[in-house]
């Protein structure tokens, strides 16, 4: 049998062109090459780490850079998206809130579309026509403040001027006590989400939102700008609506926004970028903006006279009842609620109207004595500062009450009677306890500063309450009880007592109109 001769220098296994791999068994083989194909493989894998590590290099940097533009691009997507949605929150439709608004005041929920069934009771204010200008857009360089008191019908005047122009270019929202829920609100409006969608977040250490409540509102506005002068070529204004600008809390935040908001309110009527709207039943909403107010028009909102009140009433009883009221039942009526259209609208839908006017009446009548009653000659002396607030305001309404029986009636507005407002603040010696019965919708103050009561039944409660026989006495009893608690208050009491066996006495001496007291030892006796 033939013998196979072994290679002397072993086996090679090409595994793929250019790179050779020897056996096992024949690496421990003796070749007089070795130590040369050493030196080679090293001279050989030094080009390779060197281009391996460029490989890798060049690798890493164009994921980098991949990384970085595609991050600058969502960023740049990312800030046009949050235009585009606060330029479709002005387009022509309403939001949630907005519908919910409307279908409060007698719109269906069908994009704001007016209900024509006759269901509702309608009153057009004279200032409607001027307002419908303002939210179209034809009336700019100015932000308006309608200030009255509930009930008078400046939600529903908006409402329906944003309904008649389907809600193009306007936003709605409410104020409310607390910042953060107002910055939320003000997100709904224009859809902004102040960063909070934002992908970015994910990969930083702090969270989405790291500031407070006024800079995002800050940021708000400040994209709110940005639509508004990309959207300058349409020659309108947009309008922005803050409802009840009097939730704002009455302390630093709350001063802070009213601020910020009149400066940007300020700004945009000058430059017609923005008109905004604001409504409160306040006074002192009026005297925070009146400082710094230079193109802000208020509209004073109060009750509709008789006529417009009366006609508006037969023609919906004739519409919805076909009842033919008689101009005698509708006289009563406005003695009794007045022009305020909160009333009208109860008075109008109930069977009975005079029934709903005594009812009406007789609730502004248990609201004043459960908020303003006086407590006469047997008050307790921790009740002293509640009390000081209520005989104010019953020497308010009884100066009302006179007033309205002077025929010489200089103030006198809507079957209501007014005195300025420095006069009762003289009357009731204290200057900070009308706002409270102002918030307490007791007493109203208008735009001119004249105080009223709240409402026309709030004025037959005082008349009804003043022409008690025992009324004068029970007040002048609770007047005398105040002068007693007060002096007593600044009184002070000097007890002495003797210890030393009877050894001192007290002398009380008058000297040119002061009282002098003085203790002195008893001179010893002689025995």
């Amino acid at each position: 049998m033939p013998r196979i001769r072994v290679d002397r220098y072993g086996i090679w296994f090409r595994l793929f062109k250019g790179k050779p791999l020897r056996s096992p068994w024949a690496a421990n083989t003796w070749s007089p090459r070795r130590g040369h194909g050493r030196r080679r493989t090293q001279v050989e894998e030094e080009p390779g780490i060197i281009r391996k590590f460029l490989e890798n290099g060049a690798t890493t940097i164009a994921a980098l850079l991949m990384l970085g533009v595609a991050g600058y691009s969502y960023h740049v997507f990312y800030k046009r998206l949050v235009l585009r949605k606060i330029d479709n929150a002005f387009s022509p439709g309403f939001s949630s809130l907005e519908l919910a608004a409307l279908a409060q005041h007698g719109y269906t929920l069908e994009q704001g579309v007016d209900s024509d069934d006759g269901s509702k009771f309608r009153v057009t204010r004279p200032e409607q026509g001027f307002m419908d200008d303002v939210v179209s857009g034809k009336v700019k360089g100015h932000y308006y403040l309608l200030f009255g008191e509930k009930g008078t019908g400046k939600t529903s005047m908006l409402l329906e001027s944003m309904q008649k122009v389907h809600g193009d270019g306007v936003g709605m929202l409410e104020a409310h006590g607390d910042i953060e829920v107002f910055r939320l609100r003000l997100g709904k409006a224009i859809d902004y989400e102040y960063h909070e969608d934002y992908i970015g977040g994910m990969f930083s250490i702090r969270g989405p939102r790291d500031s407070t409540a006024l800079l995002d509102i800050e940021r708000a506005l400040n994209k709110l700008e940005k639509v508004a002068l990309a959207r300058k070529g349409r020659e309108r204004p947009l309008v922005l609506i803050v409802n009840n600008l009097h939730y704002l809390p009455d302390n630093t935040e709350g001063q802070q926004l009213m601020d910020l908001l009149q400066q940007r309110a300020e700004m945009w009527a000058a430059s017609g970028l923005v008109t905004l709207v604001f409504t409160s039943d306040q006074y002192r909403t009026t005297e925070m903006l009146r400082l710094h107010a230079t193109r802000m028009r208020v509209l004073n909102i109060q009750d509709v006279t008789k006529d417009l009140a009366t006609q508006s009433l037969k023609a919906f009883r004739r519409n919805a009842f076909r009842e033919d009221v008689p101009s005698d039942v509708l006289d009563q009526v406005y003695s009794m609620v007045g022009g305020r259209l909160i009333h009208l609208d109860q008075v109008a839908r109930s069977k009975d109207m005079l029934k709903m006017c005594q009812a009406i009446c007789e609730k502004e009548k248990r609201w004043l004595l459960c908020k303003c009653w006086i407590l006469g000659a047997e008050m307790d002396d921790k009740a002293e500062d509640q009390q000081d607030l209520s005989s104010g305001a019953m020497l308010l309404g009884k100066t009302l009450v006179q007033l309205a029986k002077d025929k010489d009636r200089t103030h006198y507005v809507s079957g209501l009677p007014g005195i300025a407002l420095h006069k009762a603040q003289e009357l009731m010696t204290r200057a900070d306890l009308i706002k409270k019965l102002d918030e307490m919708n007791i007493i109203a103050i208008d735009a001119d500063a004249i105080v009223r009561a709240d409402s026309v039944p709030m004025q037959n409660a005082f008349q009804s309450v003043c022409s008690d026989p025992e009324f004068e006495e029970h007040l002048a009893a609770t007047l005398e009880r105040l002068d007693e608690l007060e002096g007593l208050g600044r009184t002070t009491e000097l007890r002495l007592k003797d210890f030393m066996d009877d050894e001192y006495e007290i002398k009380v001496q008058k000297r040119d109109g002061d009282t002098y007291l003085s203790v002195q030892k008893k001179p010893e006796r002689e025995e």
